[in-house]
């Protein structure tokens, strides 16, 4: 055996070590779950999750190991714990009306819990590519609102008010049917008219995180309606999944996202059109230059230019975006002025 064999060797048995304590983590794990589903506490405890960080950047440092290491492994490690923290749930029939980003994610967390779940739309062919990715299945509209117990409407508002989609919602009578539309002012208002119409109940949602799979930890709002009842159930069904529930109202969910979305977003977006202008300008490839700090903000700025469309339409919608752009612009000139003046 050469010295290089050797170490690969010893390498080898470390390996083998290291997911025997990631397997006996796991294990601890999924006794905190049951105590947590027990006492009814949230997947997530953000404080001990920080707690935990600060741990291991800690240890990084003591060990001469890169923080960023820690980092990236721990965020890892939480999100394979919080599924192992789940453990089985309820079985519920669900049915998810679109196969887009988010109607991705929510099967992706549906998949976890072992609920069934059947996905529909207007297009059957892509509801089915959807539906094969995760082991479910796929139904024409009406009947798949006549089958489930929780009805989601994973669409944009075009697609919820919809003449093909309003036709068929009297086939969810008795069942309960949440949309997740971002911004709710207008929406709100009509799908609690229709819930009083055709005699579903009602619950909106809203989940604050992007499509992406197994967003367990992440947090959702809920905003109940005059046709809701009691939401305790609802509130059960996000929990068992994994998710984090903040019950609101619907404006204070407003009011809010105009502080977490529209403003953020709102430089985001002039953010991402100055970098491109100013670069043409100044005739420079700023990628060769690119700082820790500036190259985790670009991505965020390129995510949301992805996004824009969907970002567009919260601008427009949120009743308080004006007073969050007015106000962030105001900033801004505030800035501006005060860089100018100590030039002077």
């Amino acid at each position: 055996m050469t010295e290089l064999d050797r170490l690969r060797a010893e390498i080898d048995k470390v390996d083998e070590e290291l997911f025997k304590l990631f397997f006996r983590r796991l294990e601890l794990v999924s006794e905190v779950g049951k105590f947590k589903k027990a006492k009814g506490l949230p997947v997530t405890d953000q404080r001990r999750e920080d707690e935990v960080r600060e741990k291991w950047r800690g240890m990084a440092r003591r060990y001469g190991i890169p923080e960023v290491l820690a980092d990236n492994l721990l965020s890892t490690i939480f999100t394979v714990a919080k599924m192992r923290e789940l453990g089985p749930s309820e079985r519920r029939k669900v049915t998810i009306v679109g196969y887009g980003g988010m109607a991705r994610s929510l099967a992706s967390l549906f998949k976890l819990a072992g609920h069934e779940v059947v996905i529909t739309g207007r297009n059957l062919e892509k509801s089915e590519k959807l539906a094969k990715e995760f082991g479910f299945t796929t139904m024409p509209v009406p009947h798949a609102l006549q089958w489930g117990e929780m009805i989601l409407l994973a669409l944009p508002p075009e697609g919820v008010f919809s003449d093909s989609m309003s036709k068929y919602l009297h086939a969810a009578s008795g069942k309960t049917v949440m949309d997740i539309l971002s911004s709710k002012q207008s929406s709100f208002r009509e799908l609690e008219r229709t819930s009083e119409r055709e005699k579903f109940r009602f619950v909106s949602t809203h989940p604050l995180f992007g499509p992406y799979l197994n967003p367990v930890g992440e947090k959702i709002a809920l905003i109940p309606s005059s046709t809701s009842g009691d939401i305790q159930d609802v509130h059960k069904f996000w929990t068992d999944v994994g998710l984090s529930v903040v019950v609101t109202d619907l404006d204070t969910h407003e009011r809010a996202m105009a502080l977490v979305q529209v403003l953020p977003h709102f430089y985001m977006i002039g953010l991402s059109r100055s970098l491109e202008l100013l670069s043409r300008e100044m005739n420079v490839d700023f990628s060769n230059f690119e700082t820790t700090n500036f190259r985790e903000v670009h991505r965020i700025a390129k995510r949301v230019r992805e996004l824009e469309g969907v970002i567009m339409e919260i601008q427009r919608l949120n009743p308080y975006a004006k007073e969050a752009r007015r106000i962030g612009l105001r900033e801004l000139n505030t800035l501006f002025s005060t860089f100018e003046q100590e030039k002077k």
